[in-house]
C-alpha cells in the first residue's frame, strides 16, 4: 500500500510540474500533449521506482526513461481519441480540454508512477540477501 502511495505521489508531482511548465510556455496543443506526455513518462521513469544510484546497472533508468516516454507518448494518443473534448476554465489561464498537454501530463505521471513504483519498488536481490558472507580460506 505505501508503494502505491510513492508512486501516485511522485507521478502527481512530476506530472504537475510538466503540466505547470506547460502552461507557463502556453503549450497545450496537440503536438505539445505529445512532448508533454513523454517528458513527464521519461521523468517518471527515472524518480519512480528504485532510485538510480542504487540500480544493479545503468541501463535499468535509462530503459525505464525510454519505455516512460514511448507510454507517454502512447497514452497521449489514447487520451486524446478517448477522451471528451469537454474543456474548463481555469481562473487566469483560459480554458483548457481534457486533452490537453497540462490535463493528459498529470494523467501519465499518475499511472505510470503508480505502474512503476508497483513493479521496480522493492529491494533488489543484492539488498535482500543482506552483505555477502567472506570466503575462508
Amino acid at each position: 500500500m505505501v508503494r502505491v502511495l510513492f508512486g501516485l505521489l511522485k507521478g502527481a508531482l512530476v506530472g504537475g510540474l510538466v503540466a505547470y511548465a506547460a502552461l507557463r510556455l502556453s503549450f497545450v496543443g496537440t503536438f505539445w500533449a505529445y512532448v508533454a506526455c513523454a517528458l513527464a513518462g521519461a521523468l517518471v521513469g527515472l524518480v519512480a521506482g528504485r532510485a538510480p544510484w542504487k540500480a544493479e546497472t545503468i541501463w535499468t533508468p535509462v530503459l525505464k526513461m525510454v519505455v516512460g516516454a514511448g507510454v507517454g507518448a502512447g497514452l497521449a494518443a489514447l487520451g486524446m481519441r478517448v477522451l471528451p473534448d469537454r474543456s474548463f476554465n481555469v481562473n487566469g489561464l483560459g480554458p483548457l480540454s481534457l486533452a490537453s498537454a497540462p490535463v493528459l501530463s498529470v494523467a501519465v505521471g499518475l499511472l505510470y508512477g503508480l505502474f512503476v513504483e508497483i513493479d521496480d519498488g522493492g529491494a533488489s536481490t543484492k539488498d535482500a540477501k543482506g552483505r555477502p558472507e567472506k570466503k575462508r580460506a
